[in-house]
């Protein structure tokens, strides 16, 4: 029987610009990964083939970090989470992994593949802590509670869900690893054979993707600040109807006060409720639409940053392919067309999100010159209110019909900013629909031309 290895508080050597994946298969037996993976892990290849990818795990683990990795890959999710690994001889080293299902034609998970990174964001250090309160609670109450305990310290910090935080974290490590993680190969460097020729061919298309969505990560920012504008302005806007409702209300009752000498501002507070109601059932249609807009925002982002890590891997395990000084007599060139499958599902879906998030901008756009045509009445109700009120000295109208116009007034100015954003920002997811459609066309010429290689590579 297999010795059990004990911890020791040393860590294993693992570089910020290191990356490495291993694949298991359903049951989460490893069937395969790169030299990286070996050397860090510490054991020879053929002691980790084969064996459960938990050879690997470390005592400080939470169970309930696993129980959440099982949970969503099971059920087609990629996830991403921070994890302390133990090596052969005891070590430990931290990772952000991110797993994902890898499918067949049919649409049906036939294998599961994790791409880990070195940790570096600001993140890494509020996850140990928590993590060290989720080992002690499942310790006495087990992992529900663990998981209980996550959610709860996640939503202390602000996130809505797991998902939320780890959208951020992806996107944050990404962005602090921009130019660490870049892989540049020097075809002089490498041998002259049809195989190296084949395999740098693919890196030159991988290279093509990386210099697009390099692009794309331009956009980023854009998009989280218009989901974040969005939600917000949404609220300020649905404000203006409380607003207006209570002050045409106001001015009901001073209306009633005057008898018959009122009646012109009675009609008018009425319009005022009236358009004040329009205005919210037409907020909170757009609201939403916000909200799954928003939603689609960070889901797009969150896959971009896959796509990105994953063309990262691609790129780094062409490296080590076409590297003649390495050890790379284990590596497997089908583990190139499941780290190409990933890319290819990740890219896939953040076109359909995009054409998602076409459809919700024009919804939003057209509502808001709709509430604008609105605020356009409320206005009109305004200028007739002052005029009424210069006859009626001596009540309170004026005051009423200038709280209204502050309000219109400020409320526009929402609306136009945010008109001008969202106008902005779909002329960008546009033209970042058109390079998904390019970068779609590369990806299956890849995938092609691999599966047609590695056929020839079978019968030679």
């Amino acid at each position: 029987m297999k010795a059990k290895v004990e911890p020791k508080n040393v860590e294993a050597p693992f570089n910020e610009d290191e990356m490495f994946f291993s694949i298991t298969d359903k049951k989460g037996i490893i069937l395969s990964g790169n030299p990286v993976f070996v050397r860090v892990s510490k054991y020879d290849y053929d002691e980790l083939i084969g064996k459960p990818h938990n050879v690997v795990r470390h005592p400080d683990m939470p169970r309930t970090i696993f129980k959440l990795f099982w949970d969503y890959i099971q059920n087609g999710k990629p996830i991403v989470a921070y994890v302390k690994n133990l090596t052969k001889d005891g070590s430990y080293y931290w990772v952000l992994a991110t797993a994902f299902p890898v499918y067949d034609e049919e649409g049906n998970i036939v294998r599961y593949l994790s791409i880990r990174i070195k940790p570096k964001s600001k993140f890494f250090d509020i996850v140990k802590e928590i993590y060290r309160e989720i080992k002690k609670v499942e310790f006495v109450d087990g992992i529900e509670k663990g998981l209980e305990l996550l959610l709860k310290r996640l939503k202390e910090l602000g996130y809505k869900s797991y998902d939320e935080f780890m959208w951020n974290v992806i996107n944050e490590e990404l962005r602090l690893k921009k130019d660490i993680l870049e892989t540049v190969i020097n075809k002089n460097q490498i041998e002259s054979n049809e195989t190296s020729e084949h395999l740098f061919d693919k890196y030159l298309k991988l290279k093509k993707i990386e210099e697009i969505f390099n692009n794309f990560y331009l956009y980023f920012d854009a998009f989280l600040k218009i989901g974040n504008m969005i939600e917000e302005k949404s609220n300020d806007i649905f404000s203006l109807a409380g607003d207006i409702r209570l002050i045409s209300l106001n001015s009901s009752v001073e209306s009633y006060k005057l008898g018959v000498h009122g009646n012109s501002f009675f009609v008018l507070s009425t319009e005022m409720r009236k358009t004040a109601e329009e205005s919210a059932r037409t907020v909170r249609e757009m609201e939403t639409v916000v909200k799954e807009t928003v939603g689609s925002i960070n889901r797009l982002t969150f896959n971009m940053s896959l796509s990105k890590l994953a063309i990262y891997m691609i790129t780094e395990f062409l490296s080590e392919m076409l590297c003649s000084d390495c050890e790379n007599e284990h590596i497997k060139y089908e583990d190139l067309y499941d780290l190409n499958s990933v890319l290819k599902r990740k890219i896939q879906y953040i076109y359909k999100e995009s054409k998602t998030l076409d459809l919700n901008f024009k919804k939003i756009m057209s509502m808001l010159q709709k509430v604008k045509i609105l605020i356009k009445r409320l206005h009109f109700l305004y200028l007739s209110g002052m005029v009424e009120s210069a006859h009626q000295v001596k009540t309170s109208f004026s005051i009423i019909f200038s709280q209204v116009n502050k309000l219109v007034e400020n409320t526009k100015t929402t609306i136009d900013a945010l008109h001008l954003e969202l106008q902005s920002i779909y002329e960008n997811n546009k033209l970042m629909k058109e390079n998904i459609e390019s970068i779609v066309e590369i990806i299956n010429n890849v995938e092609d031309e691999f599966l047609k290689f590695t056929q020839t590579l079978a019968r030679s």
